[in-house]
């Protein structure tokens, strides 16, 4: 299994760097297009070369500043390092050049979110989900901006929904599991955190069993004071 993962990352790898290849090439034979370089920067940004991709976009908003394309890309490298303020600015200009481009919506909800700006974050995911409803993890980011308010029924909601596009989705078990204990329905609470556990996958795996430990730790207590 190892070598033929090893095989999936050197071929993908070299298909970004024949690509990034490619792309430079045009920059040197065509430096006044900025389509060229906004999708150069786009390829250094999914390698994760951050400090390029905003040089290279950068010249890119210097040959065309409404080319909205470039703000959304700059604004994913901002996110991507931290500079979130920086990133609602560039996700804001991107749709006020392009109304159209509506990841430009999810990314200002994520960006609002880091922030705890929750209402603003609801705001942008619940207009970005009239034109993409079956995103996935945008139902379920609403649900957690929603809980970052506390709105708990609101969050449930929103959650259930991401549920109904993506069963498989085991994350949003887990998120439910966490707002229905902060609501004090054990029973669901448990039955989600066990129905998350069910896969196999679970990247938060020791904290999801010690929740569900403690869950049936309470069931327990509660059945004894009853009997």
């Amino acid at each position: 299994m190892i070598g033929v993962l090893s095989i999936w990352t050197y071929q993908r790898n070299s298909l970004w760097n024949n690509e990034l290849e490619l792309w430079k090439d045009c920059a040197k034979k065509s430096p006044r297009k900025e389509r060229i370089f906004s999708h150069l920067g786009f390829i250094y940004y999914q390698q994760g070369r951050l400090d390029e991709a905003e040089k290279v976009l950068e010249k890119a908003l210097g040959l065309n500043p409404r080319y909205a394309q470039v703000h959304y890309n700059l604004g994913l490298t901002f996110y991507q390092r931290g500079r979130t303020d920086e990133a609602i600015h560039e996700f804001k200009k991107t749709l006020d050049l392009d109304s159209h481009l509506s990841s430009a919506l999810y990314n200002l909800g994520l960006s609002y979110f880091r922030k705890g700006l929750y209402q603003e974050a609801i705001e942008s995911y619940k207009e970005f989900l009239k034109s993409d409803p079956d995103y996935m993890n945008a139902h379920l980011n609403l649900g957690l901006a929603y809980g970052g308010l506390k709105q708990w029924d609101k969050a449930i909601e929103a959650l259930e929904e991401e549920l109904k596009y993506f069963p498989e989705n085991f994350q949003t078990h887990v998120y439910l599991g966490i707002v229905y204990k902060e609501t004090k329905d054990y029973s669901k609470a448990l039955s989600h955190f066990k129905m998350a556990l069910a896969h196999p996958d679970l990247p938060n795996v020791d904290w999801v069993r010690k929740a569900v430990s403690s869950l049936e730790s309470m069931s327990k207590k509660e059945e004894r004071v009853r009997n």
